[in-house]
Parts: C-alpha cells; structure tokens; sequence
C-alpha cells in the first residue's frame, strides 16, 4: 500500500443475514465517481458483450464500498474474458468477505487451474486453505510463495496476517518487517505491525510504527482509531488534550459510522471521562441500529464488562456467540465474563458438546442460510434462543473450535483452575499455549499466572522467568510490570522474601515507567506491588491513584474493596525506611 492508496470500511451482510465490517484496499481514491460511474454503467449496458469497460466499473464499485454489485460485475467478466487470474484472485477475496467460502473456494481453484507461475499458484493455495479453515495449511503455502519470490510483498503480507490471526505474533512481527523492508511505507503492513509489536509487548517500537503511518497516510482510518485508542488509554480525554482526542474520534465516526469499532472509541472515551452511562449508551444504540453486528454486541459485552455490569454483560456476549460462533475473541470474552455474574452461571452442561465434525456443519449452516439463532450447537432439543450456554460447553467448544491459538489454551486451563478446581487438567491445557508459542513472552506468563493461581509456585516461577528471558529489551513495560508482580508474589509463595522483594521492586520500577502509556493500570500494578511491599499507606495512595484515572471493571472492583479493607491498616504495615 502505498502513499496513492487508501483504506475503506465498508458494511457486509452475508446470506445468513449477519452483519459485519470490512477493510477494502483501494490503489487510487478516484474523482468524479458519481460521472464516473454513470458514464461506465451507460457503456456496458451498450456493449454488453464487452470485458474492459465493464472491469473498469467493477473496480469502481469496489472502490465506492458496493461490494455485492462489484461481485457482480467481476463475474460478468470472468465470463467474457477466462484467464484474468487477478480479476479472479480480486472475486475469490470478496466472496471470503461475503462469508461465501464455497463460492471463493471454487473461484480460486479455477484460477489454480490457469496460474502458470508456481508462487502465484502457492499463494492460491493458501486462500483455499484458509476458506476451509486449515490454518496450518495456508502458512506453509504462503511460506512457499515468499520461499519462491522473496521480493513479492504480497506473498509476506498474506503470511504475516494468518500468523497474526492465528496469535503467532512473533513470527507475524517478522513477516511485517519484512515487508517492511520491501517498502518501507507500506501502511498495511506498517499498521500490521504496531498490532504485532503491541502483542510481544515493544510498546515503544508499536508507537514508532503509528508515528510512521500517521506520517505516511494521516488519514487513514484503522491510523487515526489507533491513535485514538491510545489517546484514550493514556487518559487525555479532558482540557485542550479531551478536544484533541474527540476530534480524532469525530475523524474516524465520519469516515466509517457504521463501523463497531469506531463506536466503541466513542463509548470508551465517555467511560474514561466518567461518563459511564454516556458510553454504555453509545453502543446500546448502535445494537438497536444493527442488531444482527456480532461486532457490536461483543463491543457493548465488553463495556458493561468494564462497567461492573456483569450479567448484562454476559447477556450481550451471548447475543455476539449465538450470531457469530466463528469468533474465538466471543469465546474467551464468555471465559472472563461468566465466572463474574450474580447468580454464576450453570457449570454443567445440558448436554454433550458437539464434536468437531458436527460443529464444522453448524458453522457452515450459519454461514449458508438460515436464522442464526437456531443453529443447533449442542445434541438434543436445544436450538433458538432458549438454548442454555454453560461456561464447560463454551471451554470445550472453544479447545475444539480453535486448538491452533496459544491464548485458548491458557484461558481455559485458568477456568479450569478458578471456576472447577480442576488443578491438575487446569495446568495441563494451559501448557498447551507455551507448546504452541514457545518463543512468545504472552503465553508463558498466562501459563504462570494459571500455574500460581493452582498453588504451584515453583513451577510458576519457572514459566514466568522463561517468560521474561524472551521481553524485548526495550519499552516491553505493558507485559513487564504484570509479570514481576506474579514473581514477586511466586516466590513469597515459595517463602523466598529476598528474591520476592526483589521482584516487587522491579515491578514499582516497571510501573512508573509505564505510566506514560496506561496510568490507571501502572497505578493498579504499583499498589499491589507496594502492598507486596508491606507499604500500606503508598499502596493506598496508589490504588485511590488509579481509581481516579477511571481504572475499569474487574480491577476496578479488586482495587474498591481493597482500599476499604486497608484503611485502618495503612501505618501498621508501613515498610521500613531505608
């Protein structure tokens, strides 16, 4: 993507009626479109045996947002002209977008047919791939494509985005630079890769490559929301900095107003301002407005999540679950949110899971027609909206739905620990994740986490220092703080003061360090580190900190409560002064 290239977001309905957003890629904004497009629309009608003009119009189409008319005209001339392969490579992604998998399997595989070049007919393959669902499959044949023509960006774009999707961020990091590399101002690549810096935890390489974009394309949609959500995490929501930010998000309102994502920079720039009701307001609407988005709902699941609102929360979940089962974000959302709610939610399951195969065809079902709310997900009478979702039936269908993703594994080996006690499976499922991501600091600090969490101590002290022998040297403090708190709380654990004070004391260091980027959550983490400490009274200080910048739910509620219980503790337990 170059400087002559911009980003549209547009709205698609699949045939199974579910709505959602997408990011279309367009070489040139174009001029004159409404002339434009009228004077093209006359000619083909004319000349309708014609393939040129008629190419002309479908790119038009696809540059204006109409993606079900663009699809059309692609296929008329497909049919006037055979060997377009990247006409047809343009018709298979569309249709991916579409939620019509069958279809782009079959527009891809004609184009296999006619690709002469071996890279191109690798890169071909991988789409297959990934509209079957093998995520496996396409890595290595977008590996072979770049593997054949290393100079070919789009062979390491491809690749680089299932690694992502898949939650390798590691290996997605180096296909972006690789790119990157080809071109240093590609914009795709260059947003790709704040995403990847983010997940590895090189906060401050991820805002030099937003610097980068916003340098290149400062309009840019999924830019200008990047900025806006950092803008939003580091608080500047009020004064001269509130307008700033509020501008940015007015930018991003008006280029997409349909778009989940940029009402939810909205509502939660409301939420860090204080105005809760303001922000949970904001994508209530938006669910009225679109009330088949899954999207939406997991975005409005999320705030009420964040507001304490923990039953609404789950109800709002479940509505993004029952529309879009595809969604392995939904699953782990349900993970953390139902645990929470008043009255918990059933733990047993009313029936078995489906297995694998079954729940392929219920996702196809949804996918190909049909309402989705009465895709049968378990065995027996359950379908409709009354069908009752338990958190086992969610951790099963999750390990079964998406066993590729490291982060599936630690969720559900931490529900296994806290909401079932089952310790010893518990831990075993989370191991899974470091299996899969050895060289990713993430999921070796998850594993830990779930590993003190069932009092093995000493174990989790292993996996989390593993963990931190793989921290990018510099500005990986999103990550570093929470990772020395859990030491620091490990090895008290395991009875070892020096070393646990030690750790606590980095995790203070971490945390004033990381004020700069999210100061209701290094306050959050200085406090547990300094109550580690023994210092009461900073502590207090600290968390009272955070609750002032808005800290969110569930934090929130952990910080409340223990403000209230240290009041009367707070020069009893004082460290000593050097």
């Amino acid at each position: 993507m170059s400087r002559n290239t911009t980003l549209r977001v547009v709205s698609l309905t699949q045939s199974s009626g579910v709505e959602l957003n997408a990011y279309l890629v367009i070489d040139e904004k174009p001029a004159r479109i409404d002339q434009k497009l009228k004077t093209l629309s006359e000619y083909v009608q004319q000349h309708p045996s014609g393939w040129k003009k008629r190419l002309e119009l479908a790119n038009l189409l696809y540059a204006m947002g109409r993606i079900e008319q663009a699809v059309e005209e692609y296929r008329q001339v497909i049919d006037r002209q055979q060997p377009l392969i990247g006409v047809r490579l343009q018709l298979g992604k569309l249709l991916q977008l579409m939620g019509q998998e069958a279809e782009a399997v079959a527009v891809y595989e004609n184009a296999l047919a006619n690709a002469g070049n071996e890279a191109t007919r690798q890169h071909i393959c991988g789409a297959i791939a990934l509209c079957r669902g093998d995520t496996q499959a396409a890595i290595l044949a977008f590996e072979s494509a770049a593997s054949l023509e290393p100079d070919n960006a789009a062979h390491w774009l491809a690749l680089g985005q299932v690694q992502m999707g898949r939650g390798d961020a590691v290996a997605a990091l180096r296909s972006f630079d690789t790119v990157l590399s080809l071109n240093p101002d590609d914009v795709v690549a260059l947003i790709d890769s704040y995403d990847a810096s983010q997940a590895v935890g090189n906060v401050r390489q991820a805002q030099r490559r937003l610097s980068k974009v916003l340098e290149v394309a400062p309009g840019d949609f999924r830019a200008l929301k990047r900025l806006a959500d950092t803008r939003c995490r580091m608080r500047l929501v009020s004064g001269e900095e509130g307008k700033q930010t509020k501008k940015i998000i007015s930018s991003v309102l008006q280029q997409a107003p349909d778009a989940a994502d940029a009402r939810e920079l909205l509502a939660y720039y409301h939420l860090f301002r204080g105005e809760s009701a303001n922000g949970i307001g904001v994508l209530e609407r938006f669910t009225e407005e679109h009330p088949n988005h899954p999207r939406g709902w997991y975005s409005y699941g999320r705030c009420l999540f964040h507001t304490g609102e923990y039953q609404k929360a789950a109800e709002a979940m479940l509505k993004a679950y029952r529309l879009y089962p595809q969604d392995c974000e939904i699953y782990r959302a349900l993970c953390e949110i139902l645990p929470l709610t008043s009255p918990p939610a059933p733990l047993d399951p009313p029936q078995p899971p489906l297995k694998r195969g079954e729940l392929e065809q219920a996702k196809s079902s949804n996918c190909k027609g049909g309402t989705p709310l009465e895709v049968p997900l378990f065995k027996g009478d359950l379908g409709g909206s009354n069908r009752q979702v338990t958190l086992t039936s969610i951790v099963e269908e999750m390990l079964d739905l998406f066993p590729e993703r490291w982060n599936v594994w630690t969720t559900a080996g931490r529900v296994l620990v806290e909401s079932f006690q089952e310790i010893e499976r518990g831990c075993g499922v989370s191991v899974r994740g470091t299996q899969l991501e050895p060289q990713l600091p993430d999921a070796w600090f998850c594993h830990g986490r779930v590993l003190a969490l069932a009092g093995k101590h000493r174990e989790a002290v292993e996996a989390l220092a593993q963990g931190w022998q793989l921290l990018p040297e510099d500005g990986s403090y999103l990550q570093s703080v929470s990772a020395a708190v859990w030491l620091g709380e490990s090895y008290r654990g395991l009875g070892d003061e020096v070393a646990s004070w030690k750790w606590l004391e980095k995790a203070c260091q971490f945390a004033q360090e990381l004020m700069e980027f999210d100061p209701a959550i290094a306050c959050y983490w200085q406090g547990r580190a300094l109550l580690g400490l023994g210092d009461v009274t900073e502590a207090v200080e600290a968390y009272r900190s955070a609750l002032s910048r808005r800290l969110l739910y569930p934090f929130r509620g952990e910080v409340e409560e223990a403000v209230k219980r240290l009041k009367g503790k707070r020069r009893k337990g004082d460290r000593a002064k050097a």
